[in-house]
């Protein structure tokens, strides 16, 4: 057993206790001369002193239990406890031990608990900040450092988040308990951030008083203001060409029923806005279809010969009228890029038209083919081979302010010139999709005076060497 000290005080007042009564009896003994004073005496110090050893042994019985109590923590073995006492039940023992060890049982399944709700916390899609009554940050999860730029925990809510409608609606679910929600933004960041903040149904042990859950609504957001745009510039290209086909309708019918002069310069006009109506709705499909698939890259390999060629063919008309002469730099005949024929062919055919409307008559566009490297998809450290295609014309060029807006939907540099020239304002932007969609890259460069320079990189097609039989000289075989 333990050694433990057994205070005098206790050990004083247990021997008065039990002593006391039989000391007590014998001084009246002795002083109704029953019994010698001097014997009443000497009983009472044999009844103390046998009494001493059991007493005792028991109170270090109860110090031991009571320190075995106080050291029991989530870090202490389960163990069983010996007790000399015979005064001490064996039961009490016993029942210690058992207790002791279903308290670790406890223990051990509240620590296991905690650590699986600290996992699940770390691992929640959204952030998750606990706050106490005094809008302590008490605790955080993994993804909250991330968006406030450092471990909160510990901080005032208003250090972290420095919002005042966020603070606002958390002061009042502490006061009320109603849960609340609030969007805000971290200063310095376009992030566009919503909180959920819920109150506990009761203080947790480290203070926390209500939970602060905060989404990115940054992309959903952007998303319904693009969608809105969408529709608004839709709408309003699809307006004129629907006015002037009513307009026309409406004039033949009427004044210009009898009028063949006439009918036929109002059917040209209805001509020319129905194909302007068709283009468009051409190219929203193709945007929507491209956007649709944006997420699946292509596979197949697609020799640049079969692609800008047969789209310079069918561009040479165009290209005569306003005697522009289209040069293609660099061999074509060897490169290869993975992707899909069909759209690599809208690509390049809204590029090298757009050279041609935009650059000056009597000038030239040229095709520039090169090598170049991009970032891998898998890590953005490490470069894979690229096919870099630059289209350049000889134009006016393009105002520098409007070059980060060029790839926008329905975005025109010059609206009233761009519509008459067939324009739908959805060239670029179909560009930029696919050339996303191939995982590929466009980078725009223009300067006053003198051109615009679209440049696209497609990654290269790999190149598997074959050994023909007999012939004893490695051959290129392109994988299609």
């Amino acid at each position: 057993m333990d050694s433990h000290q057994v205070p005098r005080r206790a050990l004083c007042w247990a021997l008065a206790v039990l002593a006391g009564p039989f000391v007590g009896l014998l001084l009246i003994l002795a002083l109704i001369g029953e019994i010698a004073l001097d014997t009443a005496v000497l009983a009472g110090v044999v009844a103390v002193a046998a009494l001493w050893v059991p007493v005792r042994r028991h109170l270090s019985g109860l110090a031991l239990f009571v320190g075995r109590l106080n050291r029991i923590d989530a870090n202490s073995a389960p163990e069983r406890l010996y007790l000399e006492s015979p005064l001490a039940s064996r039961r009490l023992a016993s029942a210690f031990a058992d207790s002791t060890a279903a308290l670790h049982r406890k223990l051990g399944d509240l620590a296991a608990r905690g650590a699986s709700a600290e996992t699940v916390l770390d691992n929640l899609p959204d952030p998750v900040i606990a706050i106490d009554g005094d809008r302590r940050i008490v605790r955080a999860s993994q993804g909250t450092t991330a968006i406030l730029d450092g471990d909160p925990v510990g901080a005032d809510l208003v250090a972290a988040v420095r919002d005042p409608g966020v603070l606002e609606a958390a002061e009042r679910v502490i006061a009320t308990g109603n849960p609340e929600e609030a969007d805000f933004r971290i200063a310095g960041s376009d992030l566009e951030l919503a909180a959920r903040i819920a109150a506990l149904p009761e203080p947790a042990p480290d203070g926390t008083v209500a939970l602060i859950a905060v989404s990115d609504v940054t992309a959903i957001r952007r998303h319904g203001r693009t969608r809105a745009d969408f529709v608004a510039n839709a709408s309003h290209e699809l307006r004129t060409p629907i006015s002037v086909l009513l307009g026309c309708i409406e004039t033949l019918r009427g004044p210009a029923r009898q009028d063949m002069a006439a009918s036929d310069r109002f059917l040209e006009m209805m001509n020319a806005q129905a194909e302007r109506m068709s283009r468009l709705v051409n190219d929203l499909l193709s945007l929507s279809r491209i956007e649709l698939n944006e997420h699946l890259p292509p596979s197949a390999t697609v020799p640049l010969s079969s692609v800008i060629p047969p789209v310079v063919d069918s561009l040479q008309f165009a290209a005569q009228s306003r005697r522009i002469d289209i040069s293609i730099d660099g061999d074509i005949t060897e490169p290869s890029v993975i992707g899909d024929r069909d759209e690599l062919t809208q690509l390049f055919q809204n590029l090298i038209d757009n050279a041609i409307k935009y650059g000056a008559e009597g000038s030239t566009v040229r095709i520039a083919i090169g090598d170049g490297t991009m970032p891998s998809p898998a890590d953005r450290t490490q470069g894979i081979d690229a096919v870099r295609i630059a289209v350049k014309d000889e134009g006016e060029g393009i105002p520098p302010e409007h070059l980060q807006r060029l790839t926008e939907r329905f975005y025109r540099v010059d609206t009233a010139r761009s519509r008459e020239m067939g324009g739908t304002g959805l060239g670029l932007a179909i560009v930029k999709h696919i050339a996303n969609r191939h995982r590929g890259g466009l980078v725009i460069e223009s300067e006053l005076g003198v051109g615009s320079v679209f440049t696209v990189s497609l990654p290269r097609a790999p190149v598997e060497r074959d050994r023909s039989p007999g012939s004893g000289e490695a051959a290129a075989v392109i994988k299609s």
